[in-house]
């Protein structure tokens, strides 16, 4: 398999995907990435050059080795692999609709759990997709990494690419068979518990991911008095203490992005009924990071492509504390990797925040 990443910060379109696919005569998927302003004129030159390649992709920022871009169009092209793609509609209400066709597609290319993966973009409503292609794909042992459509202006609505055109209240993805290797899944956290004392969501409503209560007590007053932090100030403050769904041993990280005037707290991330909950913390970010690569080399005999679904706010911690270009040269380790970057995470049934969640093809 080979991976090829081109970007381009032109603001006239054709010259910027003809900058970005600049060397790429035939590929068997092309990713496209790109700021909202730019994305439906790039979708539909990108689809004009290659056509009958399937495409497909997000609006959001991305970064490489060179580091993070908000402003430019990234092209990702995958050569030596076999590709199906599709789309899941009304993702809102019934994406349910579509689970035949997604099962059909995804047998299509003969899946195999080590050497295939399914990419998918989105635009909200994460739990409730999960939920419904996940059915499928656990019973085909195949993994899933994805992201949540970012930076759509306020009142518009988030856009996802699907070959040449940008569409709403959808998810869209790609079953990639690796021809030369396996294929391995994995996330990065670079959190831990604050403390060991757990909480237990007791007033919630999970359709609007809003979090009313932690033991019977307002939330937000417990996250005052865990980290001494007001309510004015929570917001800002879960770059550094989020908040984590136990599942086990392991924690999954979900972020306030907006309290009301009651202190009501409005959620990236879903938090059901009953959940476990911590305060979370900063961990060694340095240890973590050199812990992620060592894990993915130890598994797979040599690594030729790296894709990153990664958060903007997390990186917005890292670059906060001036290990960015640091964190940006270790993943270089792993070879040729290209990051996409929004507010949502997705890996197999979990929809997180503020997780780096990788996809490595050997």
């Amino acid at each position: 398999m080979r991976g090829f990443i081109g970007t381009s910060q032109s603001d006239n379109i054709s010259e910027a995907v003809e900058q970005a696919t600049k060397g790429i005569k035939k590929a068997d998927l092309l990713i496209l990435i790109a700021p909202f302003i730019k994305a439906e004129k790039s979708a539909e030159y990108l689809a004009e050059k290659y056509p009958g390649t399937p495409i497909i992709g997000t609006t959001s920022a991305s970064y490489t080795a060179k580091g993070i871009d908000d402003s430019s169009i990234m092209v990702i092209a995958f050569a030596g692999v076999t590709v199906a793609t599709g789309v899941i509609t009304n993702t809102r209400k019934t994406p349910v609709t579509s689970i035949l066709e997604f099962e059909e597609t995804l047998n299509s290319i003969e899946p195999e759990a080590e050497n295939t993966v399914c990419l998918e973009f989105n635009t909200g409503n994460e739990e409730k997709l999960l939920a419904t292609i996940n059915s499928v794909l656990k019973r085909y042992d195949i993994s899933l990494a994805g992201s949540s459509a970012y930076g759509t202006p306020l009142g518009d609505k988030n856009q996802i690419i699907y070959n040449g055109k940008l569409m709403a209240d959808t998810a869209v993805y790609a079953f990639v068979k690796n021809n030369a290797g396996r294929i391995i899944v994995g996330k990065e956290n670079i959190y831990k518990r604050l403390s060991e004392k757990p909480h237990f969501a007791t007033l919630v409503d999970r359709n609007t991911k809003t979090l009313f209560q932690l033991d019977d007590i307002p939330a937000h007053e417990i996250y005052t008095a865990e980290t001494g932090v007001e309510k004015e100030g929570i917001v800002e403050n879960m770059l550094v203490n989020p908040l984590g769904r136990a599942a086990g041993e392991d924690t999954f990280i979900t972020a306030t992005s907006s309290l009301d005037m009651n202190g009501v707290m409005f959620n990236g991330k879903a938090v059901f009924e009953n959940e476990t909950i911590y305060i979370m913390e900063p961990d060694d970010i340095g240890e973590i990071s050199m812990s992620t690569i060592e894990d993915i080399m130890d598994n797979l005999n040599s690594t030729s492509f790296t894709l990153c679904f990664d958060s903007v706010n997390r990186f917005r911690y890292i670059a906060g504390i001036g290990y960015l270009d640091q964190y940006l040269t270790n993943l270089s380790q792993l070879g040729t990797y290209a990051g996409i970057m929004g507010v949502g995470e997705q890996i197999n049934n979990q929809h997180v925040n503020q997780t780096l969640v990788y996809v490595t093809f050997e």
